[in-house]
């Protein structure tokens, strides 16, 4: 739908390889963190797990983690028959939390904000 935005990888000055990997994931990182700001900024309605953990502050592998228990909305777009399938972050999610967080003193549990948020969204859009 034209929504997806690409970005050509170039690794950062110094980092040739697998010898710097601290170097490359920053890097790529910082490429996901620009992505999901553009799509922000553009009001596109999700993002990719990688861009969601970039706005979170989290480890992309942590939140897969977390998207697969069911401690974090997602949609599961399935590929074919048997294919693995891509996960999609609602952005109002991501935005949900943030501003929860933001305007409470304690520390929120994703998984306990996730079932109130889904409850809230029941029968609306996500």
């Amino acid at each position: 739908m034209g929504h997806e935005v690409t970005e050509k990888f170039t690794p950062p000055e110094g980092v040739a390889g697998r010898s710097e990997p601290r170097n490359l994931r920053g890097h790529l990182r910082e490429v996901e963190l620009q992505s999901a700001l553009r799509k922000r900024a553009a009001g596109v309605p999700t993002y990719t797990v990688a861009e969601a953990a970039a706005l979170l502050s989290v480890s992309k592998e942590y939140l897969y983690r977390i998207v697969q228990a069911d401690g974090f909305p997602a949609v599961h777009m399935l590929i074919g028959r048997g294919g693995r399938g891509r996960y999609l972050v609602p952005a109002k999610a991501v935005e949900a939390i943030l501003d929860h967080a933001g305007g409470g003193s304690s520390c929120v549990d994703a998984a306990q904000w996730t079932a109130s948020w889904q409850a809230s969204t029941r029968g609306g859009a996500a």
